[in-house]
């Protein structure tokens, strides 16, 4: 005799059982497919903003130069310099700022 009761067999789990576990299982996997595709969009981001640095920095070193020998901000390349800063730092905080949403928005599920 089994611990059942029955004569050779065991009875499996019950169906309930399996369901919630069954649940919880794909839960689990979305979630993790959901970082993953959070933090390859963030890696995606970073890269764009690192490019756009890397784009500006002789820009940025030329209008430094230009300032530091006797130019002034109203002059064309230190404006267009400025500009450009004042758009990738727009842009670095619309990035952060989504990001925050977007955690608050997975937090609050």
């Amino acid at each position: 005799m089994t611990r059942y009761g029955g004569v050779g067999r065991e009875f499996g789990r019950p169906d309930y059982l399996l369901r919630t576990r069954r649940t919880v299982m794909e839960a689990a996997h979305r979630m993790q497919t959901q970082r993953a595709r959070q933090r390859r969009h963030a890696g995606f981001a970073l890269l764009a903003i690192a490019a756009l640095v890397v784009f500006f920095a002789p820009a940025i070193w030329s209008a430094a130069t230009d300032l530091a020998t006797g130019e002034y901000f109203t002059d064309l390349p230190v404006v267009v310099i400025t500009v450009s800063l004042l758009f990738l730092s727009t842009m670095l905080g619309a990035l952060l700022m989504a990001g925050r949403e977007r955690r608050r928005r997975s937090a609050n599920e």
